[in-house]
């Protein structure tokens, strides 16, 4: 970490382990999955064109008959002052027949720097998540993202976004299908961090009200530590919280989820 001391090194280091420590057992002990996009962004500046692929899958026989699959592809490029990077995930788990996980997502994320701390952001989603009803929801947005600690190994960010809301609440028994437009404010802020020559870490949080309902709002919390195992192959311990205040009728308030995975850079 250029231009600190080696007490002032220490320190940070220490507290940037404690934070993601801290980050990551509150979200396993309260979580469900959502896009931590911003962790690609460290990752970007040693590589400036690259291909993640992300993939579990779990399958069981005999007295516990179970399926689980997830798989993910993230990509990102930058050519100075433009930044640009996606990912497309997809999870799908059955039980004894009976499907328990079918969702899908596409998330896209544009910046244009503006200065070392302020960068131009937009963004575009699509998403499908059948046990929260939703046939659909896209998202459109454009805002401003700031960097407050750039170090080496250690930043500190956040950001405020407009967001245009779209969705398609699938039909249940006593409840119609709903097609809404919604207009949020999507206000983040996180921490990447290099632990060791070979291990990551990487918290974000996601507040999203309604501008016109402020009660009506949603919180996102993704948390990850990534392992290196070789340069192509890495381990990685996820866990998320979502938390929806106002959700659709026959839907939680809250998803909770921990997961393993390995991740293929190419």
């Amino acid at each position: 970490m250029k231009g600190l001391s080696w007490p002032s090194r220490a320190f940070v280091r220490a507290a940037a382990r404690a934070l993601l420590v801290l980050a990551i057992a509150l979200t396993a002990s309260s979580a469900g999955a959502q896009v931590n996009a911003e962790a690609l962004r460290n990752t970007l500046k040693k590589n400036p064109r690259f291909l993640w692929l992300e993939g579990a899958l779990v399958g069981r026989a005999g007295n516990t008959e179970t399926m689980t699959f997830a798989g993910s592809a993230f990509g990102g490029i930058v050519a100075e002052p433009h930044l640009f990077f996606s990912r497309v995930s997809a999870d799908y788990g059955e039980a004894r027949g009976e499907t328990t996980v079918a969702r899908w997502m596409a998330h896209a994320r544009y910046n244009y720097t503006l200065s070392p701390f302020v960068a131009l952001e937009g963004l575009a989603q699509v998403q499908h998540d059948r046990f929260r009803r939703l046939a659909v929801r896209d998202l459109y947005g454009t805002g401003f993202r700031f960097m407050l600690l750039n170090i080496d190994d250690f930043e500190i960010f956040t950001g405020t976004t407009y967001l245009l809301e779209h969705e398609v609440l699938e039909a249940i028994p006593g409840s119609p299908t709903y097609n809404n437009v919604w207009h949020r404010s999507s206000n983040y802020g996180g921490v990447n961090v290099q632990v060791s020559s070979l291990a990551e870490a990487s918290t974000v949080m996601y507040v999203q009200p309604r501008f016109d309902r402020p009660l009506d709002f949603r919180v996102l919390w993704d948390s990850f530590v990534s392992f290196t195992i070789t340069p192509l192959l890495s381990a990685r311990i996820s866990a998320g919280v979502w938390y929806d205040n106002r959700p659709p009728a026959g839907v939680r308030t809250y998803d909770v989820e921990v997961k393993n995975s390995l991740v293929l850079k190419l």
